[in-house]
């Protein structure tokens, strides 16, 4: 069949019997006009596909047009596909050697391709083609800066900068600020800052919403110590001009630095206000909310960023601890549970769960979450100890320790769970169990504070080691001077050893920072007591039995007062003196700090 028969009659027209058929002309030209149409459409659309596919068809019908190459070239590019637009470039100048829009093109994709020195070939060409060019002289300003040719880069904006018929002389001022910053390093000398300063100033006197010349000068200011200056600088934009979110970040940053909250939050708002969508600025507004103790507002925030951003397991986390904080804990504990095992908030969110049910006084509960938050993540040292906790509140001891023992053989060098671990088996009077494993904590931690004290009190306890007692007591203290506990041990130590008037001195100490420590306070009566000054014992051991919580070991401090006023009435009945104090075998609420 002949070829006419396969296509439009209007396309083949039948020229004689000789020389067969010639192309409609008009029909090419009109199906190419269509498809460029249709492709101009879709690349304003951001269809770059489609738009790629419709330049290809008017290319079947035009294909020496140098501006369709051209514009197909510009679509690759928003595809990333940077060689097929450096290729359509190449064919556009090879069909149209004038066209400077292609030399452009093809200099910002070399640019992008670090082939500098065909970027800067490309952009002469453009100056040869249009000496009046401000575009190129632009693009060759910063590709002279990007290679460190500070001063070449310089003549170019300055010339810029100067041009009539330059619209947008700013952006030349602009980038030479920029320049003679990046040329003088990380400290720019008092000079370089003025020069920059002055130059910044002019760049927004040219143009007086130009927002990075602001946001650069404010970094100037805030780089040399000129905080409050920055901020007036910031603040006078937003009032002379639309508030502007990069401004407000800068504001927000500032005043989150200065505990600001207030000031912050609005600007955060402006922020949220220019973009709805923005989730990091909604967070920083539920953190501020949260700062302020403003629950509900925090909680309503929360939830709409979960509407958004259902997965995010901060934010539910958070919104957990909230609910928390406003002692919601049924809807606190329904967002930790919700927190995936994957989750790097899954550990903190068990801990927070488990806590959360022994507050109900819920203990099955607890222990149930804590059980599954180790099946779940076995390699958590610190839930092993939280079980242990519980079980120690339960008086679960021999389960406790049964439990640890498990725990140190998987983490042998964790010295907080061989610490609770040797707690335990003090609980159930093992002494020697007790000293082997403190001293294991030691062996792999020396400043362990509190084991150091520990194994410390237990020696005195126990009238053993008195001496190295002593020195384990003083390197805790050396560590943390300030603690109560520690004292009260070296106290003890002093008192055992018959140091009494060290001791009082010591455990008054002591005493004034945790008064309300009924073993401190019964330990600074044996004290008084043992140094003849019977009145100032009774009043200790009085105040100790008053805070003491526990009925029993209150009774008994309550029988030294008795035995010291039968003493008294009876000088010749010793008792009291040869009696041991209470705390030597106190029960485990006095025993250890």
């Amino acid at each position: 069949a002949d070829v006419s028969d396969r296509s439009p009659k209007t396309m083949w027209i039948p020229e004689d019997k000789k020389s067969g058929a010639v192309i409609d002309q008009n029909y090419l030209r009109n199906q190419a006009d269509y498809h460029f149409t249709l492709a101009d459409t879709y690349g304003a659309e951001g269809n770059t596909a489609r738009a790629i596919e419709e330049y290809k068809q008017v290319l079947v019908y035009d294909a020496k047009s140098a501006v369709v190459r051209l514009r197909l070239a510009a679509e690759y590019v928003k595809q990333g596909m940077v060689n097929e637009a450096i290729e359509q470039g190449k064919v556009a100048l090879e069909l149209d050697p004038k066209l400077a829009d292609a030399h452009l093109l093809l200099g910002g994709l070399f640019s992008a391709m670090k082939m500098y020195d065909e970027a800067l070939g490309s952009y002469h060409e453009v100056l040869k083609l249009n000496p009046e060019s401000i575009e190129a002289p632009l693009f060759i300003g910063a590709l002279l800066a990007e290679l460190k040719r500070y001063n070449e880069s310089i003549q170019y904006f300055e010339k810029l900068s100067k041009n009539p018929k330059n619209k947008s002389p700013h952006l030349a001022q602009f980038y030479i600020g920029r320049i003679l910053l990046e040329q003088a390093g990380e400290q720019p000398n008092e000079k370089v800052v003025a020069k920059v300063e002055a130059i910044f100033k002019k760049a927004i006197a040219t143009k007086a919403n130009f927002v990075d010349a602001y946001l650069a000068l404010g970094q100037l200011y805030e780089n040399n110590g000129k905080k409050d200056t920055a901020i007036t600088l910031y603040r006078s934009y937003q009032e002379k001009n639309e508030p502007d979110s990069s401004i407000a970040e800068n504001l927000a940053r500032i005043y989150l630095e200065d505990e600001e909250m207030d000031k912050a939050f609005r600007q955060y708002e402006i922020m949220e206000s220019a973009d709805a969508s923005n989730l990091n600025v909604k967070v920083k507004i539920a953190f501020i909310l949260i700062e302020q103790k403003k629950y509900s507002a925090a909680i309503e925030k929360l939830e709409d960023i979960l509407g958004r951003a259902p997965y995010s397991d901060k934010i539910r986390f958070y919104l957990g601890a909230v609910y928390e904080e406003t002692k919601d804990f049924s809807n606190a504990i329904a967002q930790f549970k919700l927190i995936p095992i994957a989750s790097s908030y899954y550990v903190e969110s068990v801990v927070h769960t488990a806590y959360l049910y022994k507050t109900k006084n819920d203990y099955p509960h607890a222990v149930e979450a804590v059980q599954q938050g180790i099946k779940n993540k076995a390699d958590q040292p610190q839930l092993y100890a939280l079980y242990a906790s519980f079980l120690d509140d339960q008086k679960e001891y021999k389960r406790a320790v049964d439990m640890l023992s498990q725990a140190v053989d998987k983490f042998p060098k964790h010295a907080q769970l061989n610490f609770f671990l040797g707690s335990m088996q003090d609980r159930l009077g093992k002494t020697d169990e007790v000293i082997s494993t403190m001293k294991k904590v030691l062996e792999i931690d020396n400043n362990h504070i509190q084991a150091l004290n520990y194994l410390a009190y237990t020696y005195a306890d126990h009238n053993l080691n008195l001496d190295d007692a002593e020195k384990l007591a003083k390197h805790a203290i050396e560590l943390q001077p300030n603690d109560g506990f520690i004292l009260d041990t070296l106290g003890w130590i002093q008192f055992k050893v018959g140091r009494t008037s060290d001791a009082i001195k010591t455990l008054e100490a002591a005493y004034k920072m945790q008064p309300t420590e009924s073993v401190i306070a019964e330990h600074l009566g044996d004290a008084y007591y043992k140094y003849q000054l019977p009145e100032k014992a009774k009043k200790m051991y009085l105040r100790a039995s008053e805070i003491e919580g526990n009925l029993d070991v209150a009774k008994k401090i309550r029988a030294k007062i008795v035995s010291i006023d039968q003493q008294n009435t009876n000088p010749g009945n010793q008792s009291a003196v040869d009696r041991a104090p209470a705390s030597s075998n106190a029960p485990e609420e006095s025993a250890k700090h």
